[in-house]
């Protein structure tokens, strides 16, 4: 059996064997139901949420709710669309959707359906990785509707750029602070030291996959405020689980996968993160003697490279690779099939042909030095080999 070399982990995970074991010895009752079978499935999610929970700095008697979901888009499109659907909204002015441009397309997408429902969407440059927060500023200050949601990723898929969300949801309470300030962590999730409450934001992203858990399980994080004030409603009406947000039988079995891979990964974040740390500077050591360029924002996480390879498409150096059990991307895994222009990295300032030339490493503490000497060095024939093609 050849070796293989992963290097997407932004896009999926390999289940460790704490969530493996768990996805396999989660009760299999039906959580609402009241007889035995279903009250050991209940205490399972409870024990669950609260294990998710405390990776969120949530004590054990928050008022916040956890809500388990099936991923980290229908999180972002329960955030969103319930928030707009959650009050009477003035047909003429509905309101103002905030978004950092180049969000996923999971909040993205169902911003342009209300924008053509008549919502004001203002998207916030993220130029070189970081917000844009003076234009922010203008923003919130000249709003003709008011300000109903405010969206910003925590770190960014494709780029790695880490955002100032923290100073972000400042501004945006400061001019209205009656509207929902959303985050999606799905990046940055187990990879920073993070807390809803300590970034100052209403509701938060949180999908199982992208932290070795199985698929099939997601999170939405509420804040006690924003279920006070009903600035959230369910957009999939229902049996009424997760307290009404989220209809559908709970995927016990990979809701506990998830809560196993979480206290895991909680448990050793720090050496984790350090892991990962010496592994990017190895990659960043041997990149710096190809002749690539990296899209290097701001700041950034080290899990995430953005590499321009110039004149080489992509395509071709992703088939190139895996051609050698080397796995990179492209690009988001949710939008590879597409064929369309990567939003993300036209809003960082790349240019159309060099965002054609890029590639996504992103790597994790899974990851050994040996598979990134493999991916340096099949780098660096990739290279030679597809240059030799075009001067032919």
């Amino acid at each position: 059996m050849s070796t293989e070399h992963y290097f997407d982990q932004s896009a999926t995970t390999r289940p460790s064997d704490a969530a493996v074991a768990a996805l396999t010895a989660a009760a299999w009752g039906n959580p609402s139901s009241v007889h035995a079978v279903g009250v050991r499935a209940a205490n399972e999610l409870r024990e669950a949420r609260a294990a998710v929970g405390r990776t969120l700095g949530m004590p054990r008697f928050s008022q916040d709710r956890l809500i388990f979901t099936s991923c980290g888009t229908e999180s972002n499109n329960i955030a969103l669309l319930g928030c707009a659907r959650a009050k009477k909204r003035d047909p003429a002015h509905p309101g103002t959707v905030i978004l950092s441009a180049g969000e996923h397309p999971s909040l993205e997408n169902p911003a342009i359906l209300l924008e053509k429902e008549g919502y004001t969407v203002v998207r916030i440059p993220t130029a070189g990785g970081a917000l844009d927060l003076d234009f922010l500023e203008k923003t919130l200050a000249e709003a003709d509707a008011p300000v109903i949601f405010a969206g910003f990723m925590l770190v960014n898929n494709e780029t790695g750029a880490v955002y100032d969300v923290k100073s972000a949801a400042a501004l945006v309470k400061r001019h209205f602070p009656d509207a929902v300030v959303h985050c999606d962590a799905v990046q940055g999730y187990l990879k920073r030291k993070f807390t809803p409450m300590g970034l100052g934001v209403d509701t938060l992203t949180l999908s199982a996959h992208k932290v070795h858990a199985v698929r099939g399980a997601g999170a939405l994080y509420v804040n006690a405020a924003t279920l006070k004030r009903r600035n959230l409603t369910a957009v999939m009406p229902g049996g009424g689980q997760e307290g009404g947000f989220r209809s559908g039988t709970e995927n016990l079995a990979a809701i506990r996968s998830f809560a196993a891979a979480a206290e895991e990964g909680f448990l050793h974040l720090e050496e984790n993160i350090a892991r990962t740390a010496e592994l990017r500077r190895r990659l960043d050591e041997g990149l710096a003697s190809l002749d690539v360029r990296l899209n290097r924002p701001a700041e950034g996480l080290d899990n995430i490279a953005s590499v321009v390879l110039p004149g080489i498409r992509s395509e071709t150096m992703l088939n190139e690779l895996s051609g050698r059990g080397i796995y990179v991307s492209a690009g988001s895994a949710c939008a590879a099939n597409s064929k369309k222009k990567s939003l993300a990295l036209e809003a960082f300032g790349v240019s159309a042909s060099d965002a054609d030339s890029t590639i996504r490493i992103s790597l994790d503490y899974t990851n050994t030095e040996e598979d990134v000497a493999a991916l340096l060095e099949g780098l660096a024939e990739g290279i030679a080999s597809l240059q030799r093609k075009r001067t032919r």
